[in-house]
Order: structure tokens, then sequence, then C-alpha cells
């Protein structure tokens, strides 16, 4: 996983976190232990697997393609590209 992956996985995971109201329901979701996460998100284990990435992905109903992807802007429809109306 490159820098920027992870960094984009970090926010993702963050922004999971307000979506499910805590870490424990995050994790729960994801089937993992908090602290895998917490630890990850908060640089006390800075390396992490695709599969952490998987389930983060799992969990928000999305691709580990677009979860880790560059930001789409909000302006624009993420399937054709074209600006509001």
């Amino acid at each position: 996983m490159t820098d920027a992956e992870a960094m984009r996985l970090r926010a993702a995971l963050r922004n999971l976190r307000g979506l499910f109201g805590s870490w424990a329901c995050l994790a729960a979701a994801m089937a993992v232990p908090k602290t895998t996460i917490t630890n990850f998100v908060y640089g006390s284990h800075p390396s992490t697997t695709h599969g952490l990435a998987a389930k983060a992905a799992r969990a928000a109903g999305t691709t580990v393609e677009r979860l880790l992807g560059r930001p789409a802007a909000a302006d624009r429809c993420p399937h054709c590209g074209r600006g509001a109306p």
C-alpha cells in the first residue's frame, strides 16, 4: 500500500467512524478488533494489509478502488464526470 493510499484509508476510516457513530460500531461492522482500526488511524501501527481496506470498503458499501482512489470533485458525477446542471 502506498503512502497516499494509506492516507486515504485513514481518512475513509475517520469518515466511517462518523457514519457508524463510534470506533466500536465500525469495528463490529468490519469484523475486526477496534484496536486494529485505531492503531492504524492514529499511527501506532503504521503498516496495514489490504484486508483492512477491503473490510472498510465492504462496510462503506463501495469498492476498494473507490475508497483508496483519488478524491472526486463534489460537483461532478462520479460515473460520467459531468458537472452539476
